[in-house]
């Protein structure tokens, strides 16, 4: 292990601290808030971001200037498509922008990680954490938790809109069971394997809670915690084996703050980049930069995981939407490989407006739209973040993103099937009156084979949950960054305590698992 070879640089020098934790979104915010509970603790968290937005408008799926407002790549050639990627920026991070949806991987994805390495994170070990941090309003009993700081709920069935109804009746009609409860095992008798239910959503009274107003603003008083937003972080400052401090910039100023131990809860991207930026990660490619490597870590900024998508847009006839009301209220899971755990979500995003899909605005030209979606729960396609070769210690550069989305066949043949039976769905009545002009996709698009894997492959896009960029493993792993409990293998006082330590994304929208995660190292942290 290198030193890394020149003096920290910066205004002031000094600032001295027990932990430091670089990120306030989904990890970051519970992260800290647990580390300041300890009475006479020094926390200090970043945030590159401003204070946490106003609640974005129910049919947004994004809100400007509260994200990074990156893009990624997927494919080779002519075949390469960019996309709009947005990550969170701001105290709560992506949980304060995404689509608000709390549901729980599926054992098989913790029992995959036990057997990566990592045993302590079976779903033996994680089913209890998962319930400690929820309060669910709707589903009471073994599995669910009743006083945690994520309050979990469901839109009531007699409050569903036309669309849902129907999208409901269709599943059901092409059998699959209704499940009460997709946060419960599935195959068991609450939710099978494959089935249709309602969403549960981190909200209350219709407004989603981040995990800014969760955990941050019940810790707003406490002596131990300073939050500082606005704070780009640069690099973690490493001596030998031992991170002593980071290096970032806060209103107008270069600053240096020195800590015990550093934990990098900036996210499946932003994680991945500041290791490098650090010297901490593949050598060769950090020498090609100019970056001296401090240690070699191949695994850093590989293994990117994501879920891939493919979404059929619906324009309602007038007065079957309701703009205004939730727009997750039911979905359906699929098993379409050869496991026996749902690997395919069937997800209705109903009462959008234009805003939400700036692309189809000309189309919609105001209208209120409706989405049905396939996505790939547990996808087998690895990606890959790197450092912009043209900034590379430029800490505001946006980081090279590629997904490889749907990149091995098994994940196009699982697409294939999920996008033709979804497409049997909006088809049927009487989801395909509800859901009105169905656009860009063809009856002769789904039929043909040729065409069916040409269309998904020029229709499948990211769902901008990046995982696995700094995966946890035990040390004998070559690619593991971090061991099981978030420290980085050649620096112990550096951890990592977000979606990139995960070995594999989770079969769900990774927030409500970066919540357990962030709960777990905490304590293990003490």
């Amino acid at each position: 292990m290198a030193d890394s070879g020149h003096a920290p640089r910066g205004d002031d020098v000094g600032e001295a601290w027990d932990d430091i934790v670089i990120g306030a979104g989904s990890a970051g915010a519970v992260m800290a808030e647990r580390l300041s509970a300890q009475r006479g603790r020094r926390v200090l968290l970043l945030e590159a971001g401003g204070p946490a937005p106003v609640s974005r408008p129910l049919g947004r799926a994004t809100l400007q200037g509260a994200n990074w407002e990156h893009t990624a790549a997927s494919g080779t050639g002519a075949a390469r498509r960019t996309f709009a990627y947005p990550l969170g920026r701001a105290l709560g991070g992506s949980s304060a922008i995404n689509g608000a949806i709390a549901l729980r991987g599926v054992p098989g994805d913790f029992d995959g990680w036990a057997a990566a390495g990592c045993p302590e994170w079976s779903w033996e070990q994680v089913a209890p954490w998962f319930a400690a941090i929820e309060t669910d309003t709707d589903v009471k009993g073994e599995g669910h938790g009743t006083d945690g700081p994520v309050p979990v709920s469901r839109v009531p069935r007699a409050g569903w809109d036309p669309v849902a109804d129907a999208f409901l009746d269709a599943c059901r009609a092409a059998g699959l069971p209704w499940a009460d409860d997709l946060n419960a095992a599935p195959g068991g008798p609450l939710a099978p394997a494959a089935c249709v239910g309602p969403v549960p959503s981190n909200t209350r009274g219709g407004t989603r809670v981040s995990t800014a107003e969760a955990y941050l603003e019940p810790a707003a008083g406490r002596p131990e915690l300073t939050v500082r937003t606005g704070a780009l972080t640069r690099r973690v400052v490493v001596r030998g084996q031992r991170a002593t401090g980071v290096e970032y910039t806060w209103q107008g100023r270069d600053v240096v703050a020195h800590a015990d131990r550093i934990v990098l809860c900036a996210g499946g991207v932003g994680t991945p980049a500041l290791l490098w930026r650090s010297g901490l990660g593949p050598a060769a490619r950090l020498r090609e930069l100019g970056i001296d490597p401090l240690a070699d870590l191949p695994g850093v900024g590989a293994n990117l995981s994501d879920h891939a998508v493919v979404t059929m847009w619906g324009v309602p006839p007038d007065g079957v939407s309701r703009p205004g009301e939730p727009w997750h209220q039911v979905m359906a899971r699929l098993v379409c490989g050869a496991g026996g755990d749902p690997d395919v979500g069937l997800f209705l995003a109903a009462n959008m407006t234009d805003v939400a899909v700036p692309v189809l605005s000309a189309i919609l030209r105001g209208r209120t739209a409706a989405a049905v979606s396939a996505m790939l729960l547990a996808p087998h396609s690895r990606g890959s973040v790197a450092l912009d070769p043209a900034r590379p210690s430029d800490p505001a550069a946006p980081p090279v993103i590629d997904l490889a989305l749907a990149a091995e066949s098994s994940d196009q043949e699982r697409l294939a099937r999920a996008t033709r039976q979804l497409w049997a769905l909006v088809r049927s009545s009487p989801l395909a009156e509800r859901m009105g002009r169905i656009l860009l996709w063809t009856d002769r698009m789904v039929q043909d084979d040729a065409m069916l894997r040409a269309s998904v492959a020029k229709f499948t896009a990211p769902m901008c949950h990046p995982s696995g960029t700094a995966r946890m493993g035990s040390s004998h792993d070559p690619m593991a960054v971090v061991d099981q409990r978030g420290r980085l293998h050649p620096v112990p006082n550096l951890l990592v305590c977000d979606a990139s330590v995960m070995p594999v994304v989770p079969s769900a929208p990774s927030n409500l698992t970066c919540i357990m995660l962030a709960t777990r190292v905490a304590g293990w942290m003490g």
